[in-house]
């Protein structure tokens, strides 16, 4: 037989829903904390794959014009090294337009000239295609054509912030370096990125 009072009974079952309400407060507020995380970490994700979506879509244009470039270069297999050499500096390039002969509508074009359209052609595409784009071609025939595209990332930065530099190319860079290390010669600027591409036609 149960001795206790009622009122006593009843103020211990209020407390013990006191306590109950209280510890799920307490779960609703980790719970929220864990869940705040997780959206964190999510966003984090999010970010760095618009990056590698940047960098891939640059990297598309980059593969364009160099291949654009090697198809022109088999196609006029009488041109000397000179004409398809194009050494200006970063700054040049981005804002320079090459005059096109466009004698290929008469069939009397020299390979000297049809070098001259095609590197006209080629540079309007990397100043369209790519952000501040420009563009370098040194090398030769025999040896192969290193095609430099070059192209701002205003994601390119250093930890504190600021625009960071490309590795300037030397002549121990190998590999993957010298994939993506910018010409003494180009002069390229801080968030200039360059993507180096050997054509040996």
């Amino acid at each position: 037989m149960n001795t206790r009072h009622p009122r006593f009974i009843s103020h211990a079952r209020q407390k013990q829903q006191q306590d109950q309400r209280g510890a799920t407060l307490i779960e609703a507020l980790v719970s929220l904390v864990v869940m705040s995380f997780g959206l964190l970490g999510i966003a984090g994700l999010q970010v760095g794959g618009l990056a590698f979506q940047k960098s891939a879509w640059s990297m598309h244009r980059v593969t364009d014009i160099t291949s654009d470039l090697g198809e022109r270069i088999r196609a006029n297999p009488k041109a000397i090294d000179a004409n398809y050499q194009y050494t200006a500096n970063y700054a040049t390039a981005k804002g320079a337009t090459l005059t096109k002969l466009n004698c290929r509508t008469t069939g009397t074009c020299s390979p000297a000239e049809v070098a001259a359209d095609d590197l006209a052609d080629l540079l309007f595409k990397a100043q369209t295609l790519l952000p501040q784009g420009a563009m370098q071609i040194t090398g030769t025939v025999a040896g192969g054509f290193t095609v430099t595209s070059m192209y701002m990332d205003k994601d390119f930065r250093t930890t504190a912030g600021a625009l960071d530099q490309s590795p300037t190319c030397g002549a121990s860079t190998s590999g993957i370096d010298a994939r993506n290390c910018c010409p003494a010669a180009a002069a390229a600027p801080a968030g200039i990125r360059c993507r180096n591409f050997i054509i040996i036609p």
